[in-house]
């Protein structure tokens, strides 16, 4: 999620998450109206652009199958 009138960038796993640490007055949108709207790669009201991505993580080795 990119704020425009701060430049701040911050990242999030779901929806939930954004809505713990913002408002829906901060926001400038309901959560509710992004799970219905929010069709498309970004959506963009003036005031905040929220972006769909794809978080990618390394792969952890079990404990169990390293070999020494």
């Amino acid at each position: 999620m990119h704020i425009l009138s701060t430049n701040e960038h911050h990242y999030f796993g779901s929806l939930p998450a954004m809505y713990d640490q913002f408002s829906r007055k901060e926001l400038g949108v309901a959560m509710q109206t992004l799970y219905n709207q929010f069709k498309g790669e970004y959506y963009d009201n003036g005031m905040v652009v929220i972006r769909k991505g794809r978080l990618v993580q390394k792969k952890h080795q079990k404990t169990d199958d390293i070999v020494i």
